[in-house]
């Protein structure tokens, strides 16, 4: 079964429909993606840019239509039914045991990236 856990910044656990604004998503190649913006540390806003990489799968939903209880804005996705569904269907060895399952959610945007990481930049 599915587990989201949150993943710890230097600031904490973000949490919040208003705990992470998006200003800026930089494409830099297929399988690399920068996500810029603010996270909202009760009235404080920290500037932060994100940088995932080996990036296999990614969507992005507008937050109305999320069909998941709410959630820390940044979470890790135990036992992800997406990364077992995508070893069934790799014949070409595309996905590593070390990929991951990301959901990060800004205020209005819900990205859902399975990638072999992320770092902050």
């Amino acid at each position: 079964m599915e587990e989201f856990v949150g993943i710890e910044t230097k600031y904490g656990i973000i949490k919040g429909r208003d705990g992470i604004y998006l200003d800026q998503i930089e494409y830099l190649n297929e399988s690399e993606l920068i996500l810029s913006g603010a996270f909202n540390l009760i009235g404080e806003f920290v500037r932060y840019k994100i940088k995932f990489y080996g990036i296999i799968f990614m969507s992005a939903l507008e937050l109305d239509f999320d069909q998941r209880a709410a959630m820390e804005s940044f979470v890790l996705v135990q036992e992800s039914k997406k990364i077992k569904e995508f070893s069934k269907l790799d014949h070409s060895g595309k996905l590593k045991d070390n990929h991951q399952h990301y959901i990060f959610r800004t205020y209005d945007t819900v990205f859902e990236i399975v990638a072999l990481g992320f770092e902050w930049q």
